[in-house]
């Protein structure tokens, strides 16, 4: 096999409980598994999650979510940025929820409940700072009942089930920013409230608060779930500030291996790959892995980047090509064509650090590895 990635399910179950451990009773977890679980495989990895005793799962579009309910998987299931136009119909027929994030979507849904003849379920997001999606909502401004209570009001065939937001910085601690999302979201839920809402789910946090903010007084306010997403996976963005320090107790659970294709030993001065961006300064030995930038390998590793074989650091020479990465062996010159180099996968190849060569976040570097790459299930819950 030329490439293959390898994914623990047991660690994403350990990570699970981590995660439940730290926001503690009653708060539950509503699993993110977008993005085919950030590169992990959606369908394994939210078998592993139910069977470890996951009950809510929530995705990008209706597409992952079909996908999921295909599957089998039970539960509650949602999608993050609510329904395109055109999509309620079938996602009411198989159980599939929105998280709604403007009026419009809001009306959509209502008018799907009332052709239905059954009240639909729905959970609100409600734009507090990050400016992306969301509902505007501004409470207490004194011109009147808002347009997001009055349309509430309009859509009587809507159980309104969950209200969430999402914080634009947790991670950074000298900021201010998330206190001030989460004091205009308190003020929203009391007016919600006020109004006859009474969310069961009420959510604020995903990987980077769970894990930063968890000792902060506020940080649960009145929240009854919380999401993670990378956390799950083994990562979180680091935090940033006065305070900040390592996570710890999170296990990844994704490693990426290449085949070493070729061997070849170069005179000095001798060209390596596409327009000779690399050119041996001495005799050296090189090899050909059978992985590149179609599988998801960052061409911006190329020439900085550096993959383990046989536990020694091999540096990325010349330019990744779209199938081929050739890598220096001076480290590791018994190597032999059909060994396996490590691409990604506990440090020193962790996602994080492998991001912070190219500038990037540890997301994009797990949810680039693309379908071309098979994958693999190990651990105590893969069923075997």
């Amino acid at each position: 096999m030329r490439t293959r990635a390898i994914v623990d399910l047991g660690a994403i179950c350990k990570n699970y409980e981590h995660l439940k451990q730290i926001v503690g009773e009653p708060t539950i977890l509503m699993c993110v598994v977008k993005a085919d679980a950030y590169g992990h495989g959606a369908v394994p990895v939210s078998r592993a999650l139910a069977r470890a005793g996951a009950r809510h799962f929530a995705v990008a579009t209706l597409e992952e979510a079909v996908q999921l309910r295909t599957a089998g998987l039970a539960g509650t299931l949602g999608v993050l940025s609510g329904f395109e136009p055109g999509e309620e119909s079938e996602a009411a027929a198989r159980g599939i929820y929105p998280m709604v994030s403007s009026e419009e979507q809001l009306e959509r849904w209502n008018e799907t409940a009332e052709r239905s003849g059954r009240r639909l379920p729905c959970q609100l997001m409600l734009n507090t700072g990050l400016n992306r999606l969301g509902l505007d909502f501004v409470p207490g401004n004194g011109s009147g009942p808002s347009a997001l209570l009055q349309k509430l009001r309009e859509c009587s065939a809507l159980d309104v089930q969950g209200v969430g937001t999402h914080y634009a910085s947790p991670e950074n601690l000298d900021s201010d920013q998330t206190e001030r999302q989460n004091e205009l979201f308190q003020r929203q839920l009391q007016a919600l409230r006020a109004a006859g809402v009474e969310p069961r789910y009420v959510h604020s946090c995903s990987s980077a608060a769970i894990i930063h903010r968890a000792g902060d007084a506020w940080s649960r306010q009145n929240c009854t779930m919380a999401r993670p997403g990378l956390a799950l996976y083994g990562y979180v963005l680091n935090a940033v500030g006065r305070g900040a320090g390592k996570a710890s107790g999170l296990v990844p659970a994704l490693d990426w291996r290449a085949r070493l294709a070729a061997v070849h030993d170069l005179p000095r001065g001798t060209a390596v790959g596409y327009a000779a961006s690399f050119v041996a300064p001495r005799a050296m030995r090189i090899g050909t892995l059978s992985v590149g930038f179609a599988d998801g390998l960052d061409r911006r590793l190329s020439n900085r980047g550096e993959v383990l074989l046989g536990g020694a650091p091999c540096p990325i020479i010349g330019a990744i090509s779209m199938d081929l990465t050739i890598i220096d062996l001076s480290a590791a010159m018994s190597a032999r064509v059909g060994d396996e180099a490590v691409l990604l996968g506990a440090a020193p190849l962790d996602a994080g650090t492998v991001a912070d060569r190219v500038g990037g976040v540890p997301y994009e570097v797990l949810c680039r590895i693309t379908q071309r790459v098979p994958r693999e299930y190990t651990g105590a819950a893969s069923g075997r």
